[in-house]
């Protein structure tokens, strides 16, 4: 059971839709998508091409594969949508926010999970993948390794490899803009120190196997990031007033102005008023507008 903030309005009329996707780790076969109601069940369900010769994103083919559900579904503005946060949703989420939906980011549990990954499974033991083997305690990884090792072992299996190529992600979706937490980076552009708790850009790939990770402050962020993880807040010291940055603590922290503990895993204000570094609880640091994410 999901309960959302809007959860007083719910009445006969506004149904809750669930988005999920399965397959999207596995070089093989076609990713899954769903649209899922619980009350009343409704299970709708669609598959990403293993290729396709427009110029569309894997972003941008799975946002036209769920409004597809959705009309389907008749699924409209007045319902509510919990949708998978993984990368390949990032078209779709934009989409909503652009088009007044209503909706948030869940990690996915229930029928919406279920429902996903037994199209994934029946997908692969149509294609003659033996039928005891499946999924176990979302162990992905050998999962998947047990269905691409199966298509690899034969020459004519090679067809269901998804093309790889069609699915590279746009470059802005590797930079994304956040705080930097408590370790000094090095920007990749100006090659001056992030400093830390302050904002930066990441950039992340993985090329041969390997990750690949770069930093930069904002403004030397060769693209506009397309993913904003970045909360700042105003606070007030003395009198002065400093921007910082808005993350959880990793370790319990002394607040700057009571003096009291922040425990580890409450978020917590960080700001530099000329090269001291100031931490505090939320409610102590003399705000005067709310958290704002820029």
């Amino acid at each position: 059971m999901i309960v959302v903030s809007l959860r007083e309005e719910k009445n006969n009329t506004v149904k809750y839709w669930y988005v999920e996707d399965a397959g999207g780790g596995c070089r093989a076969f076609s990713e899954v998508v769903v649209l899922v109601c619980e009350q009343p069940r409704e299970i709708y369900t669609a598959r990403v091409p293993l290729t396709w010769k427009t110029k569309e994103s894997l972003e941008e083919v799975v946002c036209r594969l769920i409004t597809g559900l959705m009309k389907k579904a008749g699924a409209n503005k007045e319902d509510y949508y919990l949708v998978c946060p993984g990368n390949i949703f990032y078209g779709f989420h934009r989409w909503l926010s652009d088009n007044g939906y209503r909706w948030e980011q869940i990690k996915m549990e229930g029928l919406a999970h279920d429902a996903a990954e037994s199209e994934f499974q029946r997908q692969i033991v149509r294609a003659g993948f033996p039928p005891h083997i499946h999924l176990v305690e979302r162990n992905y990884r050998d999962f998947y390794r047990l269905v691409e090792d199966w298509v690899m072992q034969q020459p004519e299996r090679h067809r269901y490899l998804k093309d790889r190529e069609v699915r590279q992600k746009p470059v802005e979706t590797r930079y994304v803009l956040k705080s930097n937490y408590g370790r000094p980076h090095y920007c990749s552009a100006c090659r001056e120190t992030v400093k830390p708790f302050t904002p930066m850009v990441e950039y992340k790939a993985t090329r041969d196997g390997k990750r690949v990770r770069h930093y930069f402050h904002p403004s030397c962020s060769p693209v506009t990031p397309f993913k904003n993880k970045l909360v700042t807040m105003d606070a007030y010291i003395d009198g002065k007033q400093l921007t910082g940055v808005v993350i959880p603590c990793r370790t319990d922290t002394a607040c700057a102005w009571c003096g009291g503990i922040i425990p580890a895993g409450e978020a917590a204000f960080y700001g530099y008023l000329d090269d001291r570094l100031f931490t505090g609880h939320l409610l102590c640091t003399g705000v005067q507008k709310a958290a704002k994410e820029i």
